[in-house]
């Protein structure tokens, strides 16, 4: 009922907004081959790649935080799915504040601080047995991974303003990746360790965290 009541608010919000659009974007349409020739651009190969684990970071955390708390706390189900809610809370603070912050920082710099704090977060997630600390770290994980989507999005279509259209359809299509990386670690947990199979999810936010230096200030 709650996503039902916030999906009719947003049509209605939406419905009553102007949204001017150049004569041209009204009339143009995009094929899926001119949206696929975008990735002959590196620098937009850089934010798909971004997107995609991004994505499947977080769909990775929203099943694993549970099992790690459980794993290494002791606690039941019902407990551990707490930790689930805890992180999206976080992002969700972390997008108001990141709001304010981006007022004062580049996206690009803002990008690099974040990421840097989620991988330390990850990190001290990935050896800590202590409740308060893995909260601590989930939270500060949530807050670190709330504004990569939009900022490399945004970023994406700065660089090539022409093909904003097709852009937006290419990041969107990285919302698929959402389904890739949850089985890989997996896979990985049932070859080797629960540990182990988190590391996916780390090496994922590292390469981010290397491709935002690819990214212009």
């Amino acid at each position: 009922l709650l996503y039902s009541i916030t999906t009719v608010i947003s049509i209605i919000v939406l419905y009553c907004t102007q949204i001017k659009e150049s004569p041209e974007m009204k009339e143009k349409s995009s094929s899926f081959r001119e949206i696929i020739s975008l990735l002959k651009d590196k620098y937009l190969v850089y934010c798909i790649i971004v997107i995609l684990l991004i994505v499947g970071i977080d769909v990775a955390l929203n099943t694993s935080i549970p099992k790690l708390l459980m794993y290494r706390t002791g606690m039941i189900l019902d407990e551990a799915a707490l930790g689930t809610s805890l992180y999206f809370a976080a992002r969700t603070i972390g997008t108001l504040i990141g709001a304010f912050l981006l007022m004062k920082l580049s996206s690009v710099k803002f990008l690099r601080i974040t990421l840097i704090l989620g991988v330390l977060a990850f990190i001290t997630m990935m050896i800590s047995s202590s409740l308060w600390i893995l909260l601590a770290s989930i939270a500060l994980i949530g807050l670190a991974c709330a504004n990569v989507f939009s900022r490399v999005c945004s970023l994406a279509l700065q660089h090539d303003m022409k093909h904003s259209n097709e852009i937006s359809a290419l990041m969107i299509m990285g919302v698929s990746c959402g389904a890739l990386l949850s089985p890989l670690r997996g896979l990985i947990t049932d070859i080797s360790t629960f540990t182990t199979g988190m590391s996916a999810i780390l090496i994922s936010i590292l390469i981010i965290g290397l491709i935002s230096f690819k990214f212009k200030s």
